[in-house]
């Protein structure tokens, strides 16, 4: 338990100091990479995934508008069901941002311990 603290801890300070050090070229990737985290905290595994295998991985194309709304552009899964899963949850998602992201690339790989 603390390992997995301390692994959480050190990478959301990394994470800090990045963010903090890119320069302005650098905001739309720092936001897309912000976006792209708070997805996935937003993204639970389902309880039929059952075994760990690439069609379980869930690629799509998204943004994100200056209220936190979520675009779905495109999205491709070799598992109908988690592909609907995933489509589902990004249109009901909203995220706390004022930073609007151009398109950028989800990969979502659902596995079980």
């Amino acid at each position: 338990m603390t390992t997995t603290l301390f692994i959480t801890t050190y990478f959301l300070l990394m994470s800090t100091f990045g963010i903090i050090a890119a320069v302005p070229g650098g905001v739309e990737k720092a936001a897309k990479e912000n976006m792209r985290r708070e997805i996935m905290r937003n993204i639970t595994c389902p309880e039929y995934v059952t075994e760990n295998t690439e069609a379980n991985d869930v690629k799509a194309v998204v943004s994100v508008d200056e209220k936190g709304k979520v675009s779905l552009y495109e999205i491709n899964s070799a598992n109908p069901q988690l592909k609907n899963y995933i489509e589902q949850t990004l249109k009901q998602m909203n995220l706390k941002t004022e930073v609007p992201t151009e398109k950028f690339v989800l990969v979502v790989k659902f596995r079980v311990a």
